[in-house]
This record gives structure tokens, sequence and C-alpha cells, in this order.
């Protein structure tokens, strides 16, 4: 069955953004992939394997929404952690093979996504209910923020704009969820603006900036009058 557009541009998108993230890694050496990640506590090398677990988590969920069997994205909450603590000792070329490798297996899977397995519904390893259609961009989410957290030349200012806009829209509706949101309003490019309560603090940057600052409390290119609010945790 052919792929909706919603599905197909994200997984074209997914495609476009795995790519890059592979060409990262793959400049990465058995001593710079050691090094510190973005992510507290991991290296670069448990971030990677982390990529990798998420691929077949989630394709795990895919084969839920396709063939209508329940099947938890991972054996369990231990198991998850183990394999990527196992998996950040291995050689650069081996966490290349497995990201390479483990990305390929999600991607084949997802197009089977395409009609009513869109609209079935799975769970995540934390309870939360997803339809199939969202599995992609949940990946995506995945697949591009991590790439950041690599702290190895990509940022946020490297992806598509409009998924940096759309991930700045729902880290704001995430924010309001929470409750304890501090109330900002955000300003960034092209006239760009979003809004938590009564948005009594103005925060300007561009948006890479914006979402590198709401998803990672990296204030270092967003500025305002006063100085800048404790953000919720991303979650």
């Amino acid at each position: 069955m052919t792929a909706t557009s919603h599905l197909s541009d994200n997984l074209t998108l997914l495609d476009h953004e795995t790519s890059l993230l592979v060409r990262t890694a793959a400049t990465l050496d058995d001593a710079t992939i050691r090094a510190a990640s973005r992510c507290e506590g991991w290296t670069r090398a448990h971030v990677l394997s982390h990529i990798a677990r998420n691929a077949d988590g989630l394709a795990n969920l895919v084969s839920w929404a396709v063939t209508g069997t329940p099947v938890a994205m991972y054996e369990s909450p231990q198991a998850r952690d183990e394999d990527i603590a196992a998996g950040s000792t291995r050689s650069a070329q081996e966490i290349l093979n497995d990201l390479t490798e483990s990305a390929a297996r999600f991607a084949a899977a997802a197009t089977g996504l395409a009609g009513p397995p869109e609209r079935s519904e799975v769970e995540m390893r934390t309870g939360r209910r997803v339809l199939g259609g969202q599995l992609p961009t949940l990946r995506l989410l995945e697949v591009v923020f991590h790439h950041v957290d690599l702290d190895a030349g990509y940022t946020f200012a490297d992806a598509d704009p409009g998924f940096v806009r759309r991930a700045i829209r729902n880290a704001v509706e995430r924010m309001k969820a929470s409750g304890n949101a501090p109330a900002i309003s955000l300003r960034g490019d092209n006239g760009d603006t979003w809004s938590v309560g009564e948005g009594a603090q103005e925060v300007t940057g561009t948006n890479a900036a914006l979402l590198l600052w709401l998803a990672r409390s990296d204030g270092a290119g967003v500025s305002g009058k006063d100085a800048l609010p404790e953000l919720p945790a991303w979650g």
C-alpha cells in the first residue's frame, strides 16, 4: 500500500538525517568516540549505542502496529540499559556498523506502516500510547537530538528548518503541560514566535539556539532582558 504524504515525508527526512548521523559517526575513531557527550554520564559511544537500540525498540513497535500483536519496545528497562552499556565498549567500527544496520532495519520495517497500521495504537516503554504513524517522527527526534548530543560538529542549525520549528512547538506544548513552566515569549528566525503562559519574559535567538536551550538548557545562543529562567526537565 502506498504511504500517505505525511508518513512518506517523515521517512524521507528520517533517511536524510540518518545519513548525516552516520557520516558524523564515521569520523569518530576509538579515541574520539570515548569523549564525553552532552548526555550526562554518557560518552559518544553510549549515545550511538543508545540510538541503535532505539531503532530496534521502535522496530518492535512497528511490528505491533502492523501485525496487531503486542511486542514490548525493550525486553526490560534493565536489559535496555545493559545493552547500551555493553555496546559502548565496542570499537568505533563495530558501533558504526551497528548504528547503520539497526537504522536500516527500522527503515525497512517502517515502510509497512502505510494504511491501517498508521492508526494502530502501541505502547512506548514509558507507558505512553502512540499511533503507528507517529513512530517515524519519534525516531527522527531521537536521531536529530542525539546527533546534536554527540557534540561532534552537527547542531540544530544543520537540521531541517521545518523540523526545528515543529520541535520548538512541541517543546512549548510540553512545558505548558508540565504546569511549572516559566512565562516566556520566544522570538526566533523570520518572526517566528511562541508563548508560554503570559509570555512575560522575551527570549530571543535563532530557532536552532532556542531549541538547544529548550531541550538541553544550553543558553549560549539566546538572550533576554533578564537572566534566563530555569526550564522544566525535558524528560
